[in-house]
């Protein structure tokens, strides 16, 4: 409820204030006009009256501070609220890749980093799969960008269902690449080959690609178990290698 909406208040006030007014002067009239309080039972009624408006005046007032306080308390909650919900947001907006919902670069790299810590602290190995899409420029040439587009998220999608643990990572790193970091892990290769035969069976035709009739993903895997963040380093390097490795070995595979 508005509290400028609130009118009996200021009803009951401006009433309470017309019969204060109106007992006053008539207590005032017949005080002065009676023959020796001719009429005290009724002069004392009055004054009991007054009395009773003043208290009543009060509570209205005590009531409406109450209730305008309480008003005032719950918009600010309410307003509080809705400011947390919408930082909340833009801070997932800030984190989130727009086209494939997966994480942005800047995102996965602080929590890389963050993973790094926690991998030393725990004494346990990182894995990273860096993933490129097969001759995608020649895709987008060929087909054009609304189709490279939905190609995106359709991989994106692949590579978060065959990651999804609480713990794992996936990020688009660049345009076509995509990082997937997984905190100790057994076995990120069969992760990334999963991932491999997941977008083949898309069965996506690609006319321009010198790998397959199909697109395909490349992928470079890495595992470390860091001894300190500096490592970190190390850990991407080496699996942005394997990922040279597999294009140089003629693409659509895991090395």
């Amino acid at each position: 409820m508005n509290i400028k909406k609130f009118n009996f208040c200021k009803f009951s006030t401006l009433l309470s204030i017309v019969l204060l007014s109106y007992i006053s002067i008539t207590t005032y009239i017949e005080f002065f006009s009676s023959d020796g309080f001719a009429s005290k039972e009724m002069f004392r009624i009055k004054i009991v009256s007054l009395a009773i408006i003043f208290i009543a005046l009060a509570l209205i007032f005590t009531f409406f501070k109450i209730y305008k306080n309480k008003y005032i308390e719950k918009e600010i909650i309410e307003r509080t609220n809705e400011i947390i919900n919408e930082n909340e947001k833009l801070k997932i907006h800030s984190h989130i890749d727009p086209l494939t919902q997966c994480l942005n670069k800047k995102y996965f790299m602080e929590r890389f980093n963050e993973e790094v810590k926690r991998a030393i602290r725990d004494k346990q190995c990182l894995s990273l799969i860096v993933i490129n899409i097969d001759e995608f420029k020649a895709f987008n040439d060929i087909y054009g960008r609304n189709e490279g587009d939905e190609c995106l998220k359709l991989i994106a999608n692949i590579l978060v269902n065959h990651s999804n643990r609480p713990s794992d990572l996936v990020a688009r790193f660049k345009n076509d690449e995509f990082y997937i970091l997984l905190p100790n892990t057994k076995e990120p290769k069969l992760i990334a080959n999963k991932c491999l035969e997941s977008v083949r069976s898309l069965n996506i035709p690609h006319d321009n690609s010198i790998a397959s009739n199909i697109l395909t993903i490349s992928a470079g895997v890495n595992t470390l178990m860091p001894l300190h963040p500096d490592q970190k380093d190390e850990l991407l390097l080496k699996a942005r290698h394997a990922l040279s490795q597999a294009k140089k070995s003629g693409r659509n595979r895991v090395v």
